[in-house]
């Protein structure tokens, strides 16, 4: 199989030959870890074709935060290194200002601070013949209404059913939809959409309130995937189980939810009926667990979630305040389940016995 199959494979139950994963980490762990972690994440090249794996620039002056106003006119601020960060100033925070707000057009605009690859772009629609699976894009609905408004205002204005929320909602949808349409001309496998929908124990507005309001328009969002036959790839963070049935049946094909604070008999549910992309405990076991109970947390996970028709996407975000030896115990657990001597290749000055090691005993 090749990294794309594997992958589809895994996706819709049709019998991979491993466990496919996705690489991904935050800039200040590769800053924390430098070449020792370039290294091994080249040593590890995903399925999905992150072959590039470089240190970033650091963000200029001094101090542990950076602040920057995105395109839709958000000033954040946020710790170096981490993510996005939280919005100090909502360019609609007073209702007034929505007369002559205009949304950015569709482009290829930054989002989190992630270019919307435009090598994707700049060179025609993707070969078809590749080896890799083309995972692109990150959507959102109920995010950028809070980076827009305020949380706090967002929540009452839902309570209030306001009729600009609604507007506002629609134009956002319409913008995605835009973007959505460029990404399936270009000829990618999936796409990410997502939005955190939860607290640590429970979800941020009432389940009736969400299908009322934002089933619907994810419906929007995801028809056209569907009809183009895209894998919808749907991230959410924090108590999700409320929106999980909703999610599948509105034709979700992956779901990349924070699994490591739902318990397990709940999370049994999901096996079999919906493809996962792992989200190993970022809040205990990566930081601050040891390799050993790193290893056991993966397996767990694969043991939960896996099935012999596929079922299961490993991936673990590594952050800065993870240990390198948590970081190779994680890649170590990835490679047992994945048939890893068929694509690891013989990286620069390591020799090809070196590697082997890492390959499945099968």
């Amino acid at each position: 199989m090749t990294s794309r199959d594997r992958v589809i494979a895994a996706i819709e139950f049709g019998s991979p030959d491993g466990v496919p994963f996705l690489n991904a980490q935050f800039p200040g762990a590769l800053w924390r870890h430098g070449r020792k972690l370039v290294d091994l994440l080249h040593d590890y090249p995903d399925d999905f074709g992150d072959r590039n794996i470089s240190i970033p620039p650091r963000p200029a002056g001094p101090g542990l935060f950076e602040e920057y106003t995105d395109e839709w006119g958000c000033a954040w601020r946020r710790i170096k290194g981490w993510s996005a960060g939280e919005v100090t100033r909502p360019p609609l925070a007073d209702w007034d200002q929505f007369k002559s707000y205009r949304l950015p057009p569709p482009s290829i605009a930054k989002h989190f601070n992630e270019e919307f690859r435009p090598d994707l772009f700049a060179g025609g629609p993707l070969p078809p013949a590749r080896d890799w699976y083309a995972l692109y894009g990150w959507f959102d609905l109920f995010e950028r209404m809070q980076f827009l408004r305020g949380s706090e205002s967002l929540l009452m204005d839902l309570g209030e059913n306001r009729p600009e929320l609604h507007e506002l909602a629609d134009r956002i949808v319409e913008r995605n939809l835009a973007m959505i349409h460029r990404y399936i001309a270009q000829g990618v496998d999936g796409v990410f959409i997502g939005d955190d929908w939860g607290t640590q124990t429970g979800s941020l507005i009432s389940p009736r309130q969400w299908r009322e309001f934002f089933k619907p328009r994810y419906a929007r969002m995801f028809q056209p995937l569907k009809a183009a036959g895209k894998h919808i790839f749907f991230h959410s963070c924090g108590w999700t189980v409320d929106f999980w049935d909703d999610l599948i049946g509105l034709g979700v094909n992956v779901l990349n939810i924070q699994h490591s604070i739902i318990p397990r008999p709940l999370l049994e549910r999901l096996r079999g009926r919906v493809c996962i992309c792992s989200d190993p405990s970022r809040q205990q076991t990566m930081p601050f667990g040891t390799p050993a109970q790193v290893e056991r947390h993966i397996r767990e996970i694969v043991e939960i979630f896996h099935t012999p028709a596929g079922g299961l996407i490993q991936r673990g975000e590594v952050a800065p305040d993870w240990p390198l030896e948590n970081i190779q115990a994680m890649y170590k657990v990835f490679a047992e389940y994945h048939p890893a001597c068929n694509f690891l290749p013989a990286a620069p000055g390591r020799p090809a016995e070196e590697l082997n090691l890492l390959t499945l005993n099968s």
